[in-house]
């Protein structure tokens, strides 16, 4: 499909009549260039996917997220600053002012920004990132009007860092407050036997509290490795796992998720370890800490050197995300851990798709070579479970299991 988006400059004759009539002009700049390491991770093609997956999702919300009327552009050739000048007939006759500017950048971050998220996929993994800030290009006689467009262009860009910068600060303050007052929720998701439903263990999953903007798992440690707080965080979601967990059955064993800093931690050590699993009253055979496999394989000596101490004490290790994309295989059937967790991409459509049928058959083979117990992660379809029960995988997790739950009553399931 050719491009008919064109740069703010071959529009410069419209805005120059446009200005001098009415004496100033609003604008307000959409900044999408994170989106601009596409093309170097994935080539020209890929980039040029995402930026007509924006154009349309930008054309199919006109008229909705902004006027018909409003005159949409682009900074550059191929860029993916969007610039959009804003229609007089907001106002009729009167002139746009700060406020209306600020009610667009609103309206825009909560609805067209979350369309265009999904642009990215599956080129960036997490929340891509688009930035919104607005000026007014000013009339002034002296000066030609590419030059004052391009002043206001770059002075909406000043007001979108700021606006980027006054998040951050503010998710800061949230995420500390949810550090040190410890209000992570913690839901606990069976792993279940696929044929009986029986109950191997549950896996810990954190999230923030409700109507803090950290209430996903992607929101919470994505702001906490942002602010390096990530250590932080996950000291805390431990702690709160293993103290909450007398609400889980006392034979299911407890999925820890965790950091390499773990194994280095001395609160999660001799004496003060001991203590603690006391206070929580879990004895460590009912341990199982979980380590994505990219941790693993990027820690591979940290690792190999720890795992004896914590093993020696009864408690279990499992790695997750099993073939999520890194090729460590060896190194993971080196460590031999108790339990291998397919990466729920894997499972996707797995009855369907002879590739993920293959990789999942990998898995198995290296399972039952090192005595380890392989769990399928993120099972939504009973076809999907029904081809990992034929391919020989006995036990899983997702929600057509059971979905999280952090609350009472666990034992029932």
């Amino acid at each position: 499909m050719k491009e008919v988006l064109l740069p703010y400059h071959d529009r410069i004759a419209d805005l120059a009549k446009e200005i001098a009539e009415h004496r100033s002009q609003g604008i307000v700049v959409l900044d999408a260039s994170s989106l601009e390491d596409i093309e170097d991770e994935y080539g020209g093609d890929a980039y040029g996917e995402v930026r007509q997956r924006l154009l349309t999702i930008l054309e199919e919300q006109r008229g909705k997220d902004y006027r018909n009327e409003d005159i949409l552009t682009l900074d550059k050739p191929r860029g993916l600053r969007f610039v959009v000048f804003l229609d007089r007939k907001r106002r009729r006759s009167q002139q746009s002012t700060v406020g209306d500017l600020k009610s667009v950048r609103t309206r825009m971050m909560s609805s067209l920004v979350p369309n265009l998220a999904r642009a990215g996929f599956p080129y960036i993994k997490g929340v891509a990132r688009f930035d919104i800030g607005y000026a007014i290009a000013v009339h002034n006689p002296l000066m030609h009007t590419e030059r004052i467009v391009r002043r206001a262009v770059r002075d909406a860009m000043t007001v979108a860092a700021h606006h980027r910068q006054a998040d951050e600060l503010q998710t800061l303050e949230r995420l500390l407050d949810i550090i040190l007052r410890e209000r992570v929720v913690t839901a606990y998701q069976p792993i279940l036997a696929l044929k009986e439903r029986t109950v191997l263990g549950f896996e810990a999953l954190s999230r923030g509290p409700r109507v803090s903007g950290l209430e996903t798992a992607d929101a919470l440690f994505g702001a906490a490795d942002r602010h390096h707080l990530h250590i932080e965080l996950d000291r805390l979601c431990r702690r709160r796992a293993l103290l909450s967990s007398g609400r889980i059955p006392s034979t299911a064993k407890i999925f820890v998720n965790t950091l390499p800093a773990t194994v280095r931690d001395p609160e999660f050590r001799g004496r003060a370890l001991i203590d603690f699993l006391d206070k929580a009253q879990v004895s460590p055979d009912r341990i199982v800490l979980e380590i994505t496999e990219k941790l693993v394989i990027e820690n591979y000596h940290l690792f190999r050197e720890a795992m004896a101490y914590f093993t020696d004490l009864g408690m279990s290790f499992a790695v997750d995300d099993v073939g999520a994309g890194y090729s460590g295989l060896e190194s993971i059937a080196r460590l031999k851990p108790q339990f291998l967790k397919i990466d729920m991409a894997l499972v996707r459509d797995v009855h369907a798709s002879l590739v993920n049928r293959e990789m999942v058959k990998a898995i198995i083979a290296m399972g039952e070579g090192i005595g380890s117990t392989v769990i399928a992660e993120g099972i939504q379809t009973d076809d999907e479970a029904n081809a990992l029960q034929k391919m020989g995988i006995d036990w899983g997790q997702g929600y057509l299991l059971a979905r999280p739950d952090a609350g009472p009553g666990l034992e029932t399931v």
